[in-house]
């Protein structure tokens, strides 16, 4: 069974940072730090917290209560309008190959667009080159 402390040493490695970098993120000293990852002391809850954030898992992953990293979710909740996520799994199952891909790189596309943000100002309306 992995412990709290092989977790956080193994998730710094694989996130490429020095146990310096990861005590200044927690606003402590190396050495301190380097005690949780050596279990010659117990890791706080807040630290727990702050790097479920940093490294992007649950605090259940950290705590080894669950091996998923990302947590679960119930398929049969609505998601949208009344629709579930199984709906959707469901319906995304029926689609040909072709325009499942085309859909996930569609849905990757706005992931990846940042959001514009509403201003209060109006902006003039441009000229054209012609005036």
């Amino acid at each position: 069974m992995t412990s709290t402390n092989a977790i956080i040493k193994k998730l710094r490695e694989e996130n490429h940072l020095k146990q310096e970098e990861v005590a200044k993120y927690l606003g402590i000293s190396q050495q301190a730090y380097s005690y949780y990852e050596l279990a010659k002391r117990e890791l706080p809850t807040r630290h727990v917290i702050t790097l479920a954030k940093l490294y992007k898992v649950t605090t259940d992953f950290i705590l080894c209560v669950s091996p998923s990293r990302t947590g679960s979710y119930d398929l049969n909740v609505d998601f949208v309008q009344g629709i579930t996520m199984k709906d959707i799994l469901i319906d995304l199952k029926k689609m040909n190959p072709h325009d499942r891909e085309a859909l996930i790189k569609y849905i990757k596309s706005l992931n990846s667009t940042p959001q514009k943000r509403k201003s209060s100002k109006k902006r003039a309306p441009k000229n054209s080159p012609d005036e």
